[in-house]
């Protein structure tokens, strides 16, 4: 009987315990999803308008605008779309590579030369807020290709009427030192771009600059900070960065502590710069800038037709043009090899005349 109760009481020790430790993992170890991406027709304002690249025109438009360029005929379904010109052969051409028509229901005529691909592709866009403030702001551009199920998101910040792809924003407003580096796509273009594996991100201070690795991962987003420490002081920056359609990490698992920060020289600074209220570091070039606040097809078919119809110049001749002096030197020597010629051609015309076999009188 003692056996038997102290059995029992085993067995319900034992379904309490896992009972308890179900909840309690429940409670404490399940990490919430963060929240979806959610990426919107709507044109940004900053965005729309004419901007100009070393190789290539870009155009946003909103949808009003775009309903009165195509025809009727032509459902749009509420998506928009990018228009794309390509700067070929050398700069002298703009191809019409992508824009929300095709060959046969547009009133401006293609050329021959147009296009790349069998017809004008079609390519859908939307829009992500990353950042907004008075002097700058960041999106995503989510681009989604024909025959492509991937989506493709690029980061961009507009500063001004200037357009750039490689930049950091300031983490959060409690951490105003930490500078998060977007993932820095090779473009806005007409196939897939390519995206960056590694993120050097940025840690400011006054008197140092320290760099943070962050590299491609399959790890679940999360919320979480990743320390690194120099000497005495300890830093924080967050453990996942979500650029460009992935997530990216500067530590491996479930660690917390850096050990890949390097610490740069202060002078690396003077090579970039903050945005006036400091939200966005600046790291390149700008990709584009804004050459019309309006999205107006007609601005650009003027665009492209005053370019097209330039003629490149002659090429430079192999060597440059001079001024030779063809003047004698030797006039004696001259005048000797004068005699000679003279000579063998008297004797030709003898020989021709003695012996007429055929010989042509003026062939001397």
């Amino acid at each position: 009987m003692k056996k038997l109760f102290s059995v029992l009481m085993l067995l319900v020790f034992s379904l309490s315990f896992s009972a308890a430790q179900k909840k309690l993992s429940d409670l404490d170890l399940v990490t919430p999803e963060p929240e979806a991406v959610i990426f919107s027709d709507e044109v940004p304002e900053l965005l729309n308008g004419i901007w100009e690249g070393d190789d290539r025109y870009l155009m946003f438009q909103t949808k009003e605008e775009l309903e009165q360029i195509i025809q009727d005929e032509v459902e749009l379904k509420n998506k928009n779309y990018i228009w794309i010109y390509l700067k070929i052969f050398y700069g002298w051409y703009l191809d019409r590579s992508a824009e929300k028509t095709n060959k046969k229901n547009t009133k401006y005529k293609y050329d021959s030369n147009d296009v790349v691909f069998r017809d004008i592709q079609n390519i859908q866009i939307k829009f992500h807020s990353l950042l907004q403030s008075e002097s700058c702001s960041a999106f995503e551009i989510e681009l989604t290709y024909p025959g492509v199920s991937e989506k493709t998101v690029i980061p961009v910040a507009v500063v001004g009427d200037e357009l750039y792809l490689d930049f950091a924003i300031q983490s959060s407003d409690e951490n105003l030192n930490s500078y998060s580096r977007v993932a820095k796509v090779s473009g806005i273009k007409v196939s897939k771009p390519i995206v960056a594996e590694n993120l050097h991100s940025f840690y400011v201070t006054d008197d140092s600059v320290y760099s943070i690795r962050y590299w491609k991962t399959d790890m679940p987003y999360s919320e979480e900070k990743a320390f690194f420490s120099d000497g005495e002081k300890k830093y924080e920056v967050p453990k996942h960065i979500r650029s460009a359609g992935n997530v990216y990490t500067c530590v491996t698992g479930r660690r917390l502590t850096i050990r890949n920060a390097d610490r740069l020289n202060s002078k690396v600074m003077q090579n970039y710069k903050f945005t006036d209220d400091k939200k966005i570091l600046i790291t390149s070039k700008p990709y584009l800038k804004r050459i019309a606040f309006q999205a107006d097809l007609n601005s650009m078919m003027q665009i492209v037709q005053k370019s097209n119809s330039r003629r490149a110049p002659e090429p430079n001749p192999p060597f440059p043009p001079t001024e030779l002096d063809w003047t004698i030197e030797d006039q004696s020597s001259y005048d000797i090899n004068l005699k000679i010629l003279n000579a063998v051609y008297r004797r030709h015309q003898e020989f021709c005349e003695k012996y007429p076999l055929g010989y042509p009188h003026n062939q001397f």
